[in-house]
């Protein structure tokens, strides 16, 4: 418990302050635990990052499972379209992993930068697998015109990618309304003539 506690509110403080600017005794406070505590889980802040990273990287992958088998049976297009809001929608409900994502991505600590790719990459080959079989069944089925599956994804994640950062600059309900455009413009982009 006391565990899941700390990387809660490491999660938090490196979110708000990056990795430089937290510090375990803040982490500890807002625990309700003396610092010296964190150090029977997490030995070094260093290893605190890479857990609190690792722990949002489970969340949000956890989260993807979960959309992915709730849409198996739904056609390809409500599909993508269904993962792409839904994904909006979890970065509005978890603003907290969000911003440490957000933090961690742009302002990597140095010792975190291989790493970071690392898991970076980690997250992308897991997502792919999900994204890659709709694509091809989307192909196969004659509904998504046939090109590379790779350059399906790159297309994908950039969506995404650019949705996460834009939904940071608008009111909730224009953005909703940016994203029937976008996904408009984007489906008529892939779909079979």
């Amino acid at each position: 418990m006391t565990a899941n506690a700390i990387l809660q509110a490491a999660c938090a403080q490196f979110a708000e302050k990056g990795f430089e600017g937290a510090s375990l005794a803040g982490i500890a406070q807002a625990v309700g635990i003396k610092k010296q505590s964190i150090a029977t889980y997490f030995p070094k802040k260093e290893d605190l990052f890479m857990a609190a990273f690792g722990e949002m990287a489970r969340h949000y992958y956890e989260f993807l499972e979960q959309l992915y088998k709730g849409l198996r049976d739904t056609p390809i297009e409500m599909r993508l379209r269904e993962i792409m809001y839904k994904n909006y929608y979890y970065k509005v409900e978890h603003p907290v992993l969000t911003a440490f994502y957000k933090m961690a991505v742009q302002f990597p600590p140095p010792f975190f930068q291989d790493l970071l790719e690392a898991q970076i990459a980690g997250m992308e080959q897991r997502s792919a697998v999900l994204y890659r079989a709709i694509f091809e069944e989307g192909m196969n089925t004659g509904i998504i015109r046939q090109q590379r599956a790779d350059s399906l994804l790159s297309a994908y994640y950039c969506l995404l990618d650019g949705i996460a950062m834009q939904m940071f600059f608008y009111k909730q309900d224009e953005f909703e309304q940016r994203l029937e455009d976008i996904w408009g413009i984007f489906w008529a982009g892939i779909k079979q003539s």
